[in-house]
């Protein structure tokens, strides 16, 4: 405060001093003030800076710097011609000032004067050739830079011989850093820009524009960092643009529309033409107030300062596209281009957008310009990688669905995919009244990084299954997951109730409710797939922090603070969806769908087809938190303080667990201590414990799988399979349990069981040779030699050491249909293993 009312003084004073007092008063602002006055600008004081800036230029004032000084304010709001007009008159007086002629340059970008911008170039080059370079200071340095990028210079030469050289010059020159870190942000570089970025940091200190470009650079890769920078960035500048506008679309894409706007009006109070405020306000009015005239509107406004400016359409379209409009996005992608043929931001996300459309012909085509225009591209860069990747891969078409993967997976599992969509493509689309008229794309990657670049055009993405784009699903290969941690086949069904369900609202329903049918339809397929009522569920649902109002339920994925309050989000809208199937039925759920295909939002869907939505959430809430606590209501769930026990007193948890016989926390620890000791008779007597105060638990740390344990180390086989079967009936990631319980079912030829849990570990990951052993030996003895003769092709694939005993048991199931291809297993089958008894004597008995 007392910075600003000195300037403030100061400024008045230039009206009233004589002409001795104004050189003193010239000196004081020439060698004390401008730093000063630049802290005001950092800070935000627009109107104050330009007019001080004024007020030097009218006094007279040499130094340039007032003039960028002003320049930059203007800029800020929004009084582009002025700062264009006022350049020219500059320019006059320092007609060689690189910094200058390239804000020169910028400002008449902004109003689409290509001419008075190319003359600004010209100007710049003709006054870089009368300096040398070893006079040039580092803001020149970073000035010639720019500019040799606008030409198209090698952008790998210009951070060397311009921003790296102004770095080493004055290694504290904030511009350098900016220069460098925006160029790599343009070139989709973003852990490149995060480096130079906290490079700027550690060398300049803090500064709005640095935080900004840091928060640019973790925008799509962790939104909690690029929050974290925009609160650091406002605490510093509470008038940036660039922040306010980053998290108006941070905002947007977490669907807080109101918020969003109210990020938008911070720019517009400023800059009341700003293009990209009202270009965000274009967005806000089309997704969550579904208003064609007020969007049409804003994009008018947006485009008022310059009719024809790319970054408009570029910028609705691409918020567009992470709410799933595709389409659309590619409408106004294409309109970007008709404005400037050259804008390769527009050209970048219509290749994406194309791609997600399944239009993948025409994207490669526009990866390749993108390529040839900019070589530096990495989002391009890696599209033309994993375009010569897919080169290698199968294409299978069919009316209803095309299903591309590596040429080696096709023959392990692509049949099941296909047999599971078309399963799912028959239950969900008469489930939501949907003809499908064209066929969906599904896309299986072998390698992670090869999914991310088709899915996110950048690598990165872990832990993510499939993406389903409308009608393209893009999912990791079974092969490519971390040997059967997840269930690949409920991931396809639950990637295709997406395309179905987004398809019937015209990609118009908000995630929760996306995320949440999905997973409610695949409990409805398998009970034991999607997800159910857990320990960490529970206390999610019963704690008032974690739990969702329904009405926002959206904010709990884009808030997640862990990657478990991503699943309890899964959970959670899962949840909502069932309730209000069971509370409202089918055909009010399906006009709720019908209302968001024509516009309407969510909230105001479910009030016009259930009613008041205040109290269908209290209702939600009593609902799900009933689920609750009829989870284990037996149980004691809490864990004990510190005053209730000694934890390294044996007798102090002795009496502990007397005194409380029915504490889970206890019961657990007397398991663990039981395992340890071995003493396996303890261990089934806790788990029984277990299995009786939480008989819906039957993940790995609950009472059967304990009782398992206990049973196997006791040899007691048969009671050891009949608890694992109850495991394996409710849980869809049990690879361990299937593959023993195949082990235990084969010798006893209990050959209903082995094919059961053969098809559950298949589910998690196909490329295991014993599921497959197991088909054959169970499809065998059921007499079902299509299906064992398939899993033989399979092993043949998966385990050619043992291909002798394949071919011979291909031979022995096709002889009766199929003698030719018959005797020629069986001759490779003697070519393994040209002793095989039983071999030859098949083959002297052959006819």
């Amino acid at each position: 405060m007392r910075l600003l009312l000195v300037f403030v003084f100061l400024w008045a004073s230039l009206r009233t001093w004589g002409h001795a007092q104004q050189l003193d008063l010239e000196k004081i602002f020439e060698e004390r003030n401008l730093g000063p006055v630049g802290e005001l600008l950092a800070r935000g004081d627009y109107e104050l800076v330009a007019r001080i800036g004024e007020s030097a230029v009218e006094k007279g004032l040499k130094a340039p710097e007032w003039r960028l000084l002003r320049f930059k304010a203007l800029i800020e709001l929004g009084q582009i011609d002025t700062a264009l007009e006022e350049t020219r008159k500059a320019l006059v007086l320092f007609p060689d000032h690189f910094e200058m002629l390239m804000m020169r340059h910028d400002l008449a970008r902004l109003l689409g004067k290509a001419d008075v911008a190319a003359e600004a170039l010209t100007k710049l080059n003709e006054a870089a050739r009368k300096k040398a370079a070893k006079d040039r200071t580092a803001l020149e340095m970073v000035a010639l830079g720019r500019a040799a990028l606008v030409l198209k210079a090698d952008a790998q030469k210009v951070i060397t011989q311009y921003f790296k050289a102004a770095q080493k010059k004055d290694p504290k020159l904030e511009d350098a850093y900016l220069a460098e870190g925006r160029l790599a942000l343009q070139k989709d570089d973003a852990a490149r820009a995060a480096d130079v970025f906290r490079a700027g940091l550690k060398a300049h200190g803090e500064t709005a524009a640095l935080r900004h470009g840091l928060a640019q650079a973790f925008k799509t890769s962790d939104r909690e960092k690029a929050v974290e920078n925009l609160d650091k960035v406002l605490a510093l500048n509470p008038h940036f643009h660039a922040a306010h506008l980053l998290r108006a679309e941070l905002l947007i894409g977490g669907e807080k529309f109101m918020e969003a706007e109210a990020a938008v009006q911070q720019v517009l109070d400023l800059d009341e033409h700003h293009p990209l405020a009202w270009s965000l306000r274009a967005v806000v009015a089309h997704l969550f107030q579904a208003d064609e005239k007020k969007t049409t509107q804003a994009r008018a406004e947006a485009l008022r300062r310059w009719a024809r400016n790319p970054e408009v359409d570029n910028t609705i379209g691409r918020c567009l596209s992470r709410a799933y409009r595709f389409t659309e996005s590619v409408g106004h992608q294409r309109q970007a281009l008709e404005f400037d043929p050259h804008y390769l931001p527009a050209k970048v996300q219509l290749c994406h957008d194309l791609l997600r459309l399944g239009e993948e012909e025409e994207a490669w085509k526009l990866a390749a310009v993108i390529r040839q225009e900019d070589g530096y591209n990495i989002q391009a860069h890696n599209l033309g990688t994993l375009e010569q990747q897919m080169k290698g891969y199968i294409t299978q078409s069919y009316p209803d669905f095309i299903l591309k993967m590596p040429k080696r997976e096709w023959p392990i599992y692509g049949e099941r995919a296909l047999a599971l969509l078309r399963e799912a493509k028959a239950i969900l689309t008469v489930k939501y009244g949907l003809e499908m008229n064209r066929p969906v794309l599904v896309e299986f990657f072998g390698a992670q990084q090869d999914f991310a670049i088709r899915t996110f055009g950048a690598l990165g993405g872990q832990g993510m299954l499939g993406v389903c784009f409308g009608t393209v699903v893009t999912m990791n290969s079974p092969g490519s997951l971390a040997h059967g941690r997840s269930n690949w086949e409920s991931t396809l069904w639950h990637e295709y109730c997406h395309v179905v369900t987004l398809t019937v609202t015209k990609n118009r329903m908000p995630r929760w409710l996306s995320e949440g049918l999905s997973v409610y339809e695949e409990r409805q397929r398998d009970p034991s797939w999607g997800m159910t009522m857990s320990d960490k569920n529970r206390e999610m649902v019963l704690d008032e922090e974690t739990l969702t109002p329904l009405s926002r339920l959206s904010t709990a994925f884009m808030n997640a603070k862990t990657q478990e309050h991503v699943l309890f989000a899964y959970y959670e809208s899962s949840q909502a969806v069932e309730y209000l199937l069971e509370k409202f039925g089918k055909d009010k759920f399906q006009d709720i769908l019908r209302d968001l295909a024509a516009g309407k939002r969510i909230n105001d869907a479910i009030e016009a087809n259930a009613g008041d939505l205040d109290e269908i959430e209290k209702d939600f809430t009593q609902f799900i938190t009933a689920k609750a606590k009829d989870f284990g209501p037996k149980a004691d769930w809490k864990e004990p303080k510190e005053e209730d026990l000694n934890p390294f007193d044996d007798d102090s948890f002795t009496e502990y667990l007397k005194k409380h016989p029915k504490s889970l926390w206890a019961l657990r620890r007397r398991a663990d201590k039981a395992v340890e000791a071995k003493k396996w008779p303890e261990v089934l007597q806790v788990a029984d414990q277990l299995i009786e105060l939480l008989p819906d638990s039957h993940d790995g740390g609950s009472g059967y799988s304990l009782k398992a344990m206990a049973l196997r180390q006791m040899k007691r086989e048969d009671e050891e399979a009949g608890v694992l079967r109850l495991i394996a009936a409710r849980s869809s990631d049990a690879l361990s349990v299937f593959l023993r319980l195949i082990e235990l079912d084969l010798p006893k030829q209990r050959w209903a069981e082995v094919k059961a849990n053969a098809h559950r570990a298949t589910a998690l990951n196909p490329f295991l040779a014993t599921p497959q052993k197991g088909l054959v030996e169970a499809c065998t003895a059921l007499n079902e030699p299509a299906e064992a003769i398939a899993a033989c092709q399979r092993l043949l694939l998966l385990d050619p050491g043992a291909g002798a005993q394949t071919h011979f048991k291909l031979a022995q199931l096709l002889k009766a249909t199929d003698a030719p291809k018959a005797k020629r297993h069986l001759l490779d089958s003697l070519a393994l293993a040209p002793r095989n008894r039983e071999g030859l004597a098949m083959l002297r008995e052959w006819p």
